[in-house]
């Protein structure tokens, strides 16, 4: 009898043990990522000073909707990610490749926001902390915080819905199944914007007629002039609909920066009786590269096919030590150039817009999807 109470309090001992083991362990890896934040924090605020490069992305993205004649909703979603650079390839002398360490998003339309902050492993680029605070135009506040180890596993929530402590799962704005997903979804959009060796979407499969050469120039023209003036008009109105993504960073040597702004239609087709589905075009892209070294500038312009993201048009500006060079291409309906004019001795007919312009369309649609 006395073995088998002994066996019990040991075993009532041996649990306790573990139990107690499990929280310490989740103790220490809960003060390892606050003191990783504050780490993240404190470089954050030191981003680009003392002489150092600034290394950042900020994605900007406006979509206005008039509701009514007295409603209109400007809908605002910036997103802000910070990084380190390092080489993956050891053919090369200088930093190829960015690792995001922290993301910031803030939302708002109508008086509701939301603030996301995201905390990533600084080596591994794994998620290890997430802040949510949402708040209505009623003044109504909700908080959550989520934890999680080097395996992605979920260690710890901490939650509150106005103003007081709830349990995780107690409120409808329980973002819990979502975070890890979120923060998947946003790590794949900055891969696209800073990092090389993605496979790009297929062009349109080619048309079965094509306009005379004469006939198409004419409306690319009238269709890059009209893109333009909408463009200049989008600027000052009050329901915009852009995306502007501007890129802080450091590649060969001297700082640089990157600004690529987006111009869409937003277009809403019935899919059943009750039901319709919503697609956004862009009709213009701009971008501009910009060197702190010797005046070095790149400026490129893209035109699409109305409802489509068929390049039709693309131009080239080139500015080194006083230097220029253009290149301007002209597509037709299948996408095949009809017509270069540069005065470079070097042209490809347009191959690297065309790409370059897949490339901008899918980061476009990630953002707006």
């Amino acid at each position: 009898m006395w073995n088998d109470r002994l066996k019990t309090a040991f075993l009532f001992l041996l649990m306790g043990i573990c139990a107690a083991g499990a929280q310490s362990s989740k103790d220490v890896q809960i003060k390892n990522i606050r003191k990783a934040y504050a780490e993240a924090k404190s470089q954050i605020a030191q981003n680009g000073k003392n002489g150092g490069a600034p290394l950042d992305v900020t994605i900007t993205w406006n979509d206005g909707t008039q509701v009514d004649e007295d409603l209109i909703i400007n809908e605002e979603l910036e997103l802000t990610f910070y990084f380190n650079k390092h080489r993956v390839s050891s053919e090369l002398d200088e930093p190829d490749a960015s690792l995001c360490y922290f993301i910031v998003e803030k939302w708002s339309a109508n008086g509701h926001s939301s603030y996301r902050e995201i905390l990533l492993d600084p080596n591994e680029g794994t998620l290890l902390f997430c802040f949510l605070k949402l708040e209505t135009h009623a003044g109504f506040e909700a908080e959550a915080r989520y934890y999680y180890d080097a395996q992605g596993n979920l260690i710890e929530v901490k939650q509150k819905s106005g103003g007081k402590d709830v349990k995780p799962g107690d409120v409808e704005w329980d973002d819990e199944g979502g975070v890890k997903t979120k923060a998947a979804d946003l790590l794949d959009l900055f891969d696209w914007v800073m990092n090389p060796g993605h496979e790009l979407m297929e062009t349109s499969n080619p048309v079965a007629k094509t306009a005379p050469k004469a006939e198409r120039l004419k409306t690319i023209r009238s269709t890059y002039a009209a893109a333009k003036a909408r463009v200049a008009k989008n600027e000052k109105a009050d329901i915009r609909h852009d995306v502007q993504i501007v890129v802080h960073n450091q590649t060969w040597g001297p700082p640089e920066t990157l600004l690529v702004n987006y111009y869409y239609d937003t277009f809403t087709d019935q899919v059943e009786p009750d039901a319709t589905s919503t697609d956004s075009f862009c009709y213009f892209i701009s971008e501009r590269l910009h060197h702190n070294h010797m005046g070095s500038e790149i400026y490129n312009e893209y035109l699409f096919e109305p409802k489509s993201h068929d390049l039709i048009f693309s131009y080239t500006h080139v500015a080194e030590e006083g230097e220029q060079q253009e290149w301007r291409f002209y597509f037709d309906e299948n996408g095949t150039c009809i017509e270069a004019k540069t005065d470079s001795d070097t042209q490809d007919d347009g191959k690297a817009d065309k790409d370059r312009a897949r490339k901008l369309v899918m980061i476009f649609q990630k953002i707006t999807n």
